[in-house]
C-alpha cells in the first residue's frame, strides 16, 4: 500500500485528519514546512505530526516526511503521457501501438533504475553468493522470468532452482536452511501462496529478498532486503503488465549481471564452455556465427 493511500484510509482523530488532508494537499510543498508551520496553519499543535507519524508506522515526523517526499516524487516522474494501464485505445493504429508499448517500456526501465538503491542491491549480490542454494519463489505468469533468471545463473555455475505448484514451493521452503537464499518475486507483495511460503522461510531462518512494489506489503515486512519494480499499474484494470513484467526483467539482469562481475573471467569462461558442448544448432546467419 502507498503511504498516500495508508494516509487516506487510517483512523485519527478530527484534528488530525485536517493535518493530514493539510500534507495531502500540500504534496512536494510539504518540504518547505517546518512542524511549527504547519502546526500554525492547521491551528493545531507540533505534536500531532508526532502522533500521525507513528500511527503511520514510523517513529518520528522526519522519518514519515522524508517517505513521504520520497513518494510524491517517484509519483511525479517518468509515465506523465502515457497510462501503464491502458497505454493505447482502439482507435491507434498497428504501428501508433508498437510506438507506445516501445515507450512504456522505455520509461518502465528508467522507473527502475530510479528506484535502485546501491546498500539494498548490494545486501542482494552478497546473500545470493554466499548461498549453497538460490531458491526463487514465484506464482502465476512471474514462473517464466523466474525460470529465465535460474538458467542465467545455473550457466555460470550458481545452483539455482524455481518452483511452479504450491505444494512444491511449501515443501521447498520448509526444506530450505539458513546457508540458502530465498527470493521470492510478487507485484503486489500480498499473494497468499507467496506470503505463505515467506513464513514458512523466516520461521527457518532463510535470508529473503523480496521483488515486489513500493510502499508497504507483507513480503516486505517478511523480507530481509527490498528491491522495488516500477509501480504504476491497478491489480485487474489493465490490459496487460507490460510495466511490471519489463521492470522485473530488468531487474532480474541486473542482479544476475553484477553476481556475473565478482568472478568475471571465470564465469564467462564457464559459459562459454557449457554453451559450445551443449547449444549444438547449424547456424547459417552470418551476423550470429561464432568466428
Amino acid at each position: 500500500m502507498l503511504l498516500q493511500e495508508k494516509m487516506k484510509n487510517t483512523r485519527f482523530s478530527a484534528s488530525e485528519q485536517f493535518v493530514v488532508e493539510f500534507i495531502l494537499s500540500k504534496q512536494e510543498l510539504i518540504k518547505n514546512y517546518s512542524t511549527t508551520a504547519i502546526a500554525s496553519e492547521t491551528y493545531t499543535s507540533p505534536s500531532i505530526l508526532i502522533r500521525i507519524s507513528k500511527k503511520l508506522g514510523f517513529h518520528g515526523y522526519n522519518e514519515f516526511k522524508e517517505a513521504f517526499l520520497n513518494e510524491v516524487e517517484y509519483l511525479k516522474t517518468n509515465f506523465q503521457d502515457l497510462d501503464a494501464n491502458t497505454p493505447f485505445t482502439h482507435t491507434d493504429s498497428i504501428m501508433n501501438i508498437a510506438s507506445k508499448i516501445s515507450q512504456i517500456k522505455k520509461e518502465s526501465i528508467n522507473d527502475t533504475l530510479s528506484l535502485i538503491h546501491h546498500d539494498e542491491l548490494q545486501k542482494t549480490i552478497r546473500l545470493i553468493q554466499k548461498a549453497n542454494t538460490v531458491k526463487i519463489f514465484t506464482v502465476s505468469n512471474l514462473c517464466f522470468q523466474a525460470e529465465e533468471f535460474t538458467f542465467k545463473l545455473r550457466h555460470i555455475g550458481k545452483k539455482t532452482e524455481t518452483y511452479s505448484f504450491s505444494n512444491t514451493m511449501y515443501q521447498e521452503a520448509k526444506m530450505s536452511t539458513p546457508q540458502d537464499c530465498a527470493i521470492c518475486l510478487s507485484y503486489s507483495g500480498e499473494s497468499g501462496e507467496l506470503i505463505k511460503v515467506a513464513e514458512i522461510l523466516k520461521s527457518t531462518n532463510v535470508p529473503i529478498i523480496a521483488i515486489t512494489s513500493i510502499g508497504e506489503n507483507r513480503l516486505t515486512e517478511l523480507s530481509d532486503v527490498t528491491l522495488r519494480i516500477t509501480t504504476r499499474e491497478r491489480s485487474y484494470s489493465k490490459i496487460a503488465g507490460f510495466s511490471s513484467l519489463e521492470s522485473i526483467s530488468l531487474l532480474l539482469d541486473i542482479i544476475y549481471s553484477c553476481y556475473f562481475k565478482i568472478d568475471y573471467e571465470r564465469n564467462y569462461k564457464y559459459k562459454i564452455q557449457i554453451s559450445k558442448e551443449t547449444e549444438l544448432r547449424d547456424i547459417q546467419n552470418k551476423i550470429i556465427q561464432e568466428d
